[in-house]
């Protein structure tokens, strides 16, 4: 009996122990049903809310966007839209209209993974004659993913009319350049055939004046005279007529004419020229074969006014859909950007015309250049003739 009174006695640890934890489980019982478990609900309902609000929220901004705008369940289907969305399809809902009959860039789109990981897209469409940029998001949160529709209509126009309007502008300047140089071609031919066969024959003439033993030496002296600022005058109508339309560039093509011009430059500024060509065995088309010409006479004619260079080399590269014409010279160079700006205007006329005349045949000008560096010139022009 003793022993018994002992074992229940709270003396005993064990009892101690036991009454000691089911009083603690009793405790946490406690305070998980009247504290833990009326938070948890709590905090589910002020979610639930907030969710209702944030749903709130959206369906009055998605009324007020002036763009369509579309909502959209897992499955694709539109469970609401805004009143320009609804303007746009007016049997949106008679329809019971899914996403991807609306927008047939969707109809691969898996929508329920797009809600799910909050995913977005953005493409552009067109719809009753009206173009949209498209954006598409999945919100997790709210369960749903949205539609945002950007009226760009007027944008594309503007674009379109943007593009037409450089193609005739640039269809325009290849006419006029065409056209130029048709008629420096005719004047180039007056010269050369008209006025220079009526100097030779004054020329021949006065010849025969001055061999006249019965003029007086004065009248010798003055026919000289004549003589000598005629033959002047015909050197500087050929030089005039070489620069119009120098005829080697339709009679035998790029590469004599380039060869020419860098030796003829040479000639007259003391500066050493080299003139390389690659891959050169066939003519060009007229156009190219003057744009390169041009291009490469205001560049040379750059070098002897500006650069001081000692040196300068012109390449010529034909590769299968291009021609590349490449010129380096050693001289102070320039600071490009400054010579762009509106400080300097007149001094950046001839690098225009340089990317103006590439430009025309769909090509392209770069130029590199520092102070104290030399320039160096690439131009590349296509060899098809269509514009892009």
């Amino acid at each position: 009996m003793a022993a018994q009174n002992l074992f229940f006695s709270l003396s005993n640890p064990i009892i101690f122990t036991i009454l000691f934890c089911l009083a603690l489980l009793g405790v946490i019982y406690i305070f998980y049903v009247h504290v833990i478990i009326p938070q948890s609900k709590k905090h589910i309902k002020e979610k639930e809310n907030l969710e209702l609000k944030n749903a709130r929220l959206m369906a009055l901004f998605a009324d007020l966007d002036p763009d369509p705008l579309f909502r959209f369940d897992e499955n694709g289907k539109i469970i609401l839209s805004n009143k320009e969305g609804t303007r746009l399809f007016e049997n949106l809902y008679h329809q019971n209209m899914n996403a991807s009959s609306i927008f047939p860039s969707l109809a691969a789109f898996d929508f329920k993974n797009s809600i799910a990981a909050g995913k977005s897209d953005h493409f552009s469409t067109k719809i009753n004659n009206e173009y949209y940029d498209v954006i598409i998001k999945g919100i997790p949160e709210m369960n749903f993913g949205q539609i945002y529709c950007s009226n760009i209509t007027r944008r594309k126009q503007v674009e379109d009319e943007l593009k037409l309007f450089q193609k005739k502008l640039r269809e325009l300047s290849n006419r006029m350049q065409k056209l130029q140089e048709e008629e420096k071609q005719k004047i180039s031919r007056e010269l050369h055939d008209s006025i220079g066969q009526i100097l030779t024959s004054i020329r021949l003439n006065l010849e025969l004046l001055k061999e006249d033993k019965a003029e007086t030496g004065s009248r010798l002296e003055k026919i000289k005279d004549i003589s000598d600022l005629i033959e002047y005058a015909m050197s500087e109508i050929k030089e005039i007529s070489y620069r119009l339309k120098p005829r080697i560039l339709d009679d035998f093509g790029l590469e004599p004419s380039l060869k020419a011009l860098c030796n003829d430059i040479s000639r007259k500024s003391n500066i050493k020229g080299i003139f390389q060509a690659h891959k050169l065995n066939e003519r060009f088309s007229p156009e190219i074969e003057t744009v390169i010409y041009r291009i490469s006479q205001e560049a040379l004619n750059n070098i002897v006014k500006h650069s001081r260079a000692k040196e300068f080399s012109l390449q010529l590269i034909k590769y299968p859909h291009f021609l590349r014409l490449l010129i380096e010279d050693d001289g102070i160079g320039f600071n490009f950007e400054k010579l762009k700006s509106d400080t300097y205007p007149k001094n950046s006329i001839g690098l225009t015309n340089m990317y103006e005349r590439a430009f025309s045949l769909n090509g392209k000008c770069i130029i590199d250049s520092n102070e104290g560096a030399g320039t160096e010139i690439i131009v590349d022009i296509p060899l098809e003739s269509k514009l892009e």
